[in-house]
């Protein structure tokens, strides 16, 4: 068990930086956009680019700059940061000192959630805005597969959380 504890202690590292990463990039792609910042550079052809932050190198580049696009874009790059955010709780569940509690509980909860509610609503949205051609059909069967995966883990965790409670009790 100490193995799974260190290697889910160094992914949630990991996957938190990915999705501070992620939210950051939709702010900084929002802000640029929106009020035209010192990183934010026209193209030809409607295109657009936002910079890297002191350069002249293309973080982004967008194929059209039109609210609907741009917006897309934010979208995309924000609803994967909460992916990756509520993929870290999962981690950090398998990394407590006691695996079974209400709190590991909660952030299983808290991802098949993510996956079976709000994503294929933010999706089906996405999709109707969407400029580029993603296969959301697609996207929604994987995010499905892992919600359901996690609750099933889940239901073992409400398990081990209700054995855990009554064995304090005899204690």
């Amino acid at each position: 068990m100490k193995s799974v504890k260190i290697i889910a202690s160094i992914l949630e590292k990991i996957v938190k930086l990915i999705a501070l990463g992620y939210l950051f990039t939709a702010v900084y792609t929002l802000i640029n956009c929106a009020f035209g910042g010192p990183f934010f550079e026209m193209l030809d052809k409607n295109r657009f680019a936002i910079n890297f932050p002191f350069t002249n190198e293309h973080c982004l580049l967008g194929s059209e700059y039109t609210f609907t696009y741009v917006a897309e874009m934010v979208i995309g790059i924000g609803v994967y940061g909460l992916f990756f955010w509520v993929l870290g709780n999962v981690f950090k569940a398998f990394k407590q000192e006691r695996l079974f509690t209400k709190n590991g509980l909660a952030y299983l909860k808290q991802f098949y959630w993510f996956n079976l509610g709000l994503y294929p609503v933010i999706a089906i949205i996405w999709s109707m805005i969407s400029i580029e051609d993603f296969p959301f059909i697609a996207m929604i069967i994987a995010h499905s597969i892992m919600g359901i995966f996690i609750y099933f883990m889940s239901a073992i965790f409400q398990q081990g959380v209700n054995l855990q409670n009554e064995q304090d009790l005899y204690i």
